[in-house]
């Protein structure tokens, strides 16, 4: 009989084994199961001659290596650490801190920044600073960019179809049937000249404007005036590109392409706003109302010709913000919807994304970073004038480089290093770091926009100072210190800086923050709000008695501080005291500096009501001195003309000799000129609303000195609203 040996097959040959391998040479052990085990799930011994479970199944057992594992995506936390170590030291150098400082431990102090924890057991989160959490987020969008034109789109309906478009550069096209199904009566050009015809005032695109223009040798003289003016506060343009285009393009103002004649005419505006009559007289031949009116009118014009709302043309949009700068003063409710499109526009055109991150040129990366952080400028101005909360998307964009203009141009690499020192750039960088302080540092919504944690008393005040002396000490590191007051230019950042402080510091103590009205706030606090109204008036003041910076006086009249003022005064009539001689000169040349404070005032209720409190503080500190018997002034003295006797308005006894008639008062103030046009003229969107409202100046305005949440308030915020031209 045979043996049960001789029945059985000879023992599987794995696939790893060879038939002539050496049988005395020791087998090396699989690193991974056989693929009988691994199908099956069970445990593997990993004999190379054959694992026991396939010995045991009879089956043939066979050794594959699996192949290698996916590679994980590494998550934004397992970056290099030196690539991070980079990150965070560029975001200090970008905050003002030398990261060496801070190895070092000279400037732990600056890394606190505003964010200070609340108090134990407070519960709430009301630190200074929240932060930006839009900053961190991951760009997604679709950007499209294309000679001189850009789109960027960032919503699911258009990124989930990125890779469909045959021609993505297709979006680019001024032609708007990707806004509205095509076929319908909105899709056609018609349609969005209405559109514009809303916004701007204007029926339909219309031919040449050349009779419009100035001749080429003025286009010129109002180029240089803009230069001189505008361009070192208002860093939209490279003024050398701009230039050469001029150059190129002035011999044949009739083929003059759009976007350039757009520009041209907001240059226009921007430069005759900060001129005198007697100065547009000189240059153009022509009143300021006139030049005013007629550059307006084609500035308008050209916007609508462009294709504005249609537009992804970065020039149309620079346009269109230098336009909006030259209508400071104006209604600023419509002024804020109006910087509320120029945001759109730029949304639209990628400028809230950065250009390193969209792959951009280094130089028009630069250019896109002014003109956006000019947008965010402009809209957080409109936006305190016109008493609403910020609600306008920040975005990732840095801030611009502290570099002059000759330091650029469109075919450059890269950036080159930032100056240390002072350049042309520093007003701009100055008042942009002050915007995202108050950005920064203010809450999701609030009535007082910006300024609203500044304002409020949800924080210590002296978590407030703290925030304030840091951010002191961040410009006088950056800026102030390297400020040559005798240079004019240096002198008017020296300026901003030095109000700026003195008006933070003011809005972080404001007396209305208290129940009582400030009644119950100590003297030192009183005098230390006293003293910074008092360098806010005689830094604005300043302005107007350097000859150097008499071009930038136009800049000063539109951010006039009315609230620092209204405190002197207010102080000045409650205090009496004989000392306050230099507030009463720094009043003086106010009023010597704005006369229409005193020919507006029986048309404008809040300047009528500060007439009236600028006599009750004056009998006040005349009840102190030693020679109250000495004349008025010749501002009280036509303060007084324009008000009969009456209760709550104290009038010294008339004398022959102070008798001021209101024929007195305009000669004295010299030919009054006409109102200037309305934002868009007697046709236009503007004209449809009624922004005034009943007022007769000769009632009582009698105010209680600290009365400064209510009546205050609301005069303040309808004069803005209205704008002074109302």
């Amino acid at each position: 009989m045979e043996t049960l040996d001789a029945s059985l097959p000879s023992p599987p040959m794995t696939s790893s084994t060879s038939p002539s391998t050496n049988p005395h040479t020791p087998a090396v052990q699989k690193s991974f199961s056989c693929v009988t085990c691994s199908q099956r799930k069970v445990k593997c011994d990993k004999n190379p001659r054959g694992c026991s479970n396939c010995n045991k199944a009879r089956v043939r057992c066979d050794y594959r290596a699996p192949p290698p594992p996916r590679r994980r995506k590494k998550r934004g936390q397992e970056v290099d650490i030196t690539t991070r170590i980079k990150l965070y030291e560029a975001a200090l150098r970008r905050l003002g801190v030398n990261p060496a400082d801070v190895a070092n431990g000279d400037a732990s102090h600056l890394l606190q920044g505003g964010g200070f924890a609340s108090p134990a057991g407070n519960g709430a989160d009301d630190t200074l600073f929240d932060g930006n959490a839009e900053a961190s987020r991951v760009d997604q969008g679709l950007f499209v960019v294309e000679d001189g034109k850009s789109r960027y789109l960032e919503n699911n309906l258009w990124t989930s179809l990125k890779g469909e478009f045959r021609d993505p550069a297709a979006l680019l096209q001024d032609s708007s049937g990707d806004e509205e199904p095509e076929g319908t009566e909105y899709s056609t050009p018609e349609f969005f000249s209405e559109v514009d015809d809303m916004i701007l005032g204007f029926p339909r695109p219309s031919g040449s404007l050349h009779h419009f223009h100035p001749q080429p040798v003025q286009i010129f003289r109002l180029w240089q005036v803009y230069l001189d003016n505008v361009h070192p506060l208002v860093k939209v343009l490279h003024s050398p590109t701009v230039q050469q285009s001029l150059l190129n393009s002035i011999g044949n103002l009739v083929a003059l392409p759009r976007n350039l004649e757009a520009l041209l005419f907001s240059i226009y505006c921007c430069a005759i706003n900060t001129l005198d009559d007697s100065e547009c007289d000189a240059i153009l031949g022509q009143s300021k109302v006139a030049c005013v009116r007629r550059f307006r009118t084609g500035s308008r014009q050209a916007l609508v010709n462009a294709g504005l709302l249609k537009s992804s043309d970065i020039v149309v949009l620079q346009a269109f913000v230098l336009y909006l700068i030259s209508l400071n003063g104006y209604d600023a409710k419509a002024l804020w919807i109006l910087t509320g499109v120029a945001s759109r526009l730029g949304q639209r055109n990628g400028l809230h994304r950065d250009g390193d991150t969209l792959g951009l040129p280094a130089f028009e990366t630069e250019m896109r970073r002014r003109l956006w952080w000019q947008i965010v400028g402009h809209d957080g101005y409109a936006e305190k004038l016109a008493g609403t909360g910020t609600v306008m998307t920040i975005g990732d964009t840095k801030m611009p480089a502290n570099l002059n203009d000759s330091d650029l141009f469109p075919d450059m690499k890269e950036l080159p290093k930032e100056h240390d020192g002072p350049t042309e750039m520093m007003f701009f960088l100055l008042r942009s770091h002050v915007g995202d302080f108050l950005r920064r540092s203010a809450p999701k919504t609030t009535f007082d926009g910006s300024w609203g944690r500044l304002s409020g008393n949800t924080i210590p005040n002296e978590r407030k100072d703290k925030a304030i002396d840091e951010f002191e000490e961040l410009l006088e590191r950056k800026f102030l210190r390297h400020c040559d007051e005798s240079i004019p230019w240096h002198f008017m950042c020296a300026f901003l800086g030095k109000a700026v402080i003195c008006t933070m510091r003011f809005v972080a103590h404001n007396p209305y923050q208290h129940d009582d009205d400030g009644a119950s706030m100590p003297q030192w606090e009183k005098d230390m709000l006293f003293g910074n109204c008092l360098r806010i008036i005689s830094y604005q003041n300043l302005a107007y008695t350097q000859k150097g910076v008499k071009g930038f006086a136009w800049h000063v009249n539109t951010h006039f501080q009315w609230k620092a003022c209204i405190y002197l005064l207010q102080e000045l009539r409650r205090r009496g005291r004989e000392g306050d001689h230099e507030a009463w000169r720094q009043l003086e040349l106010t009023y010597e500096f704005h006369p229409e404070f005193i020919r507006d005032g029986p048309k404008r209720p809040l300047l009528f009501a500060i007439g009236n409190l600028t006599i009750k503080a004056w009998e006040a500190f005349k009840e102190e001195r030693s020679d109250s018997e000495q004349d008025d002034p010749h501002f009280i003295q036509m303060l007084r003309a324009q008000r009969p006797l009456q209760a709550g308005v104290p009038h010294s006894k008339p004398r022959p000799e102070d008798g001021l008639s209101m024929d007195d008062i305009a000669t004295s103030l010299g030919e009054f000129e006409k109102p200037i046009e309305p934002l868009w003229g007697g046709d236009g969107i503007a004209s449809t609303f009624d922004f005034s409202q009943p007022f007769d100046p000769l009632s009582s305005s009698t105010f209680a000195p600290m009365e400064f949440d209510q009546q205050w308030e609301s005069l303040l915020h309808n004069f803005q609203v209205q704008g002074p031209n109302a």
